[in-house]
């Protein structure tokens, strides 16, 4: 809907924003929970960029950044278990150190 006032332009730059940081930092942790699976990382991403992104493109770079860990776990459902990943924590200290505003 409609927003009021330059509501929608707040809500734009807080979006691109989010867009930027989340190409160069570890701000996923944020959004998703402790443990999380990589197809589920994609899913954040492909929502925040609004687009969508090759699974194994995708699963090299994210790995190769080592911003990730194993967590030692599978998830459960219907479908055959995926590894459970976390971020690393020097990922998240050096993400929570970075000033948030300009």
């Amino acid at each position: 809907p409609d927003l009021a006032f330059d509501h929608e332009r707040i809500l734009q730059y807080a979006l691109q924003r989010l867009r930027w940081k989340l190409e160069w930092t570890a701000l996923g942790f944020l959004l998703l929970p402790e443990q999380f699976t990589l197809t589920e990382l994609q899913k954040v991403y492909e929502t925040v960029l609004n687009e969508r992104l090759d699974k194994r493109n995708f699963r090299r770079k994210i790995l190769s950044a080592e911003l990730l860990e194993e967590s030692g776990n599978l998830s459960k459902g219907d479908h055959r278990p995926a590894k459970l990943y976390r971020f690393s924590a020097k990922a998240i200290e050096v993400e929570l150190a970075r000033r948030r505003f300009p």
